[in-house]
């Protein structure tokens, strides 16, 4: 027969572990950010004609990303709006929305997504993702220049935010964009600045 008091301690002794589980798996569950679009731009370089730097941008509609350093996990995706793409040349960028390039008419979003493979410090410090751009998608990876999250006081406004800056290298051909390739380079340098405010609930 049971004693039914060690039976008692027994039953609160599992209720007692199984709420510091359920409490320490809440505590280093993944954060949940929200990609802020004033601090979240999509930059592209080209080499003009073997000599100079060609340099444009792209606004981010919207993204969101998530992170979890007890566990080194990682994750970002980003709604890009090719209409807005800029670079400082009015007529330049009004060819780069026509269907031989951009096609922003037929795509007006283009989606990037990717997941971390890489930790140092705490901090992830490679990414392998995707990128879908007229229809297309093509594997990259991003290194991480520089990563970081802290608090940050903008007036009397107070936020958590993480990010940093991504590079990778991409070839507009394997997007059909190949439209003089002999006077723009076909390899295009990107770098994507993410900076993301924690979702406190």
């Amino acid at each position: 027969m049971v004693d039914p008091g060690k039976g008692a301690v027994f039953f609160c002794r599992c209720a007692a572990t199984a709420l510091l589980l359920a409490v320490a798996g809440q505590g280093f569950a993944a954060e949940s950010f929200r990609l802020d679009p004033q601090h979240t731009f999509v930059y592209f370089a080209v080499t003009h004609a073997g000599v100079s730097t060609l340099r444009g941008r792209f606004n981010i509609d919207k993204g969101r990303a998530s992170l979890d350093t007890r566990t080194s996990m990682a994750e970002v995706e980003a709604l890009i709006d090719t209409e807005s793409v800029s670079t400082g040349t009015g007529v330049l960028d009004r060819l780069l929305r026509e269907p031989e390039f951009f096609d922003t008419g037929s795509f007006p979003v283009a989606r990037f997504v990717a997941r971390a493979t890489r930790f140092e410090d705490g901090m992830p410090r490679e990414f392998e993702g995707w990128l879908t751009l007229r229809g297309r998608t093509r594997s990259l990876t991003l290194t991480a220049e520089r990563f970081v999250c802290r608090d940050v006081k903008i007036l009397v406004i107070r936020r958590y935010v993480c990010g940093g800056d991504l590079s990778a290298v991409v070839r507009r051909s394997d997007f059909g964009m190949d439209r003089f390739l002999d006077l723009v380079s076909d390899e295009v340098r990107l770098f994507i600045s993410v900076e993301g405010i924690r979702e406190d609930h």
